[in-house]
């Protein structure tokens, strides 16, 4: 393949090694910068509000650190966030007098694709984001009341040692 011809994909890796409130905001910013620079500046608000409940959950539900994953795909990104917590995160509509719980819930009408994936040491929550620019599912579809039920994809990895 020629040089001219070659695509070099992009990939945004760090690790939050104590991820606390204070700390999303500038991540969201980090994020969102790193979108405008592939010229997917239209699915920031999608992506920064998927990473603040990802990080959210890290923060209330486990003892610690993650590592925040976010690599270009065709046409869109995919996030990921890897965590040393056993507990896999429920889908679930919540009682209506509940506080919380929407947060997984409200993601999955908004994206493309979530899965869980439980670890040997911890579990990956992932989202995948597609940009309306060159397909046929963009953000005037997503949410809407004719969407299909998600289907949320669990899978446990043996022996895995790249979380």
């Amino acid at each position: 393949m020629p040089i001219a011809e070659a695509r070099l994909s992009w990939r945004y890796r760090v690790a939050l090694p104590g991820i606390h409130p204070e700390v999303m905001a500038l991540v969201r910013q980090i994020v969102c910068s790193h979108l405008r620079l592939l010229g997917l500046a239209e699915l920031s608000d999608v992506v920064a509000l998927g990473v603040t409940e990802l990080l959210t959950n890290v923060y209330k539900h486990t003892a610690g650190g993650c590592e925040l994953e976010m690599e270009e795909t065709d046409g869109g990104v995919l996030v990921s966030v890897t965590d040393f917590d056993d507990t896999l995160p429920e889908v679930k509509q919540p009682d209506e007098d509940a506080e919380g719980g929407r947060g997984l819930l409200l993601l999955s009408s908004l994206v493309d694709e979530l899965s869980v994936v439980s670890l040997p040491l911890g579990k990956r929550v992932s989202f995948l984001l597609l940009s309306a620019l060159g397909n046929d599912t963009g953000p005037e579809c997503r949410g809407s009341s004719d969407r299909e039920p998600l289907v949320l994809q669990l899978t446990k990895v043996d022996g895995d040692s790249d979380p």
